[in-house]
């Protein structure tokens, strides 16, 4: 039986709870971020947390105090997902903080251009958000998509406003849209 580590962490939003397997985070659940000072995990059972919790814990904490952090040095847990999905979920984290990709971009990064649909799949089930930050992700025109989240796309805009992404409207400005020869859709 794989143990189960567990550890909260707070932010202005309520507090959120980080889940890990011995092999890595498997699972953030945010506070709902679209309202301010949301009910807490505080009558959650008692977490039995792991260094590795802590340590991306403390990470959380300081990302939605508005530091610059990348999560790039914590293990993930990705067992049980199927291959294109990990796939796609491993070339989101690589977005960098600040930076948004379309689901076009990602799917062509996994090696199929036509798989952007698949692509919005893979973001719908992310056990994850903010450590692998499917928030960057938007429309190819830079429109606003789906959010899994609590608070939907409302929080998906404060994260990505929290970031220095700029917006035109409901769109992202063309200038944080990375650009590049891949599809944009």
């Amino acid at each position: 039986m794989v143990e189960e580590f567990r550890s909260i962490f707070s932010t202005c939003f309520g507090d959120g709870v980080i889940h890990a397997s011995e092999r890595g985070v498997t699972g953030v659940d945010l506070p709902d971020l679209s309202k301010i000072a949301a009910a807490s995990h505080e009558t959650a059972p008692r977490l039995k947390s792991s260094s590795l919790t802590e340590y991306a814990s403390e990470l959380l904490h300081r990302y939605f105090s508005g530091e610059p952090i990348e999560f790039k040095d914590i293990p993930v847990d990705l067992s049980g997902i199927p291959p294109f999905r990990s796939k796609a979920l491993h070339a989101i984290r690589a977005i960098p903080y600040g930076d948004v990709r379309s689901y076009g971009q990602i799917a062509a990064e996994c090696g199929s251009p036509h798989a952007a649909r698949a692509v919005g799949g893979a973001m719908a089930s992310n056990p994850m958000p903010v450590i692998i930050p499917c928030h960057r992700i938007v429309g190819g025109d830079g429109r606003m998509t789906g959010f899994s989240a609590l608070g939907g796309v409302t929080a998906k805009m404060m994260l990505l406003r929290m970031e220095g992404v700029e917006f035109k409207g409901l769109l992202v400005c063309r200038n944080k849209l990375v650009m590049n020869s891949y599809s944009n859709h």
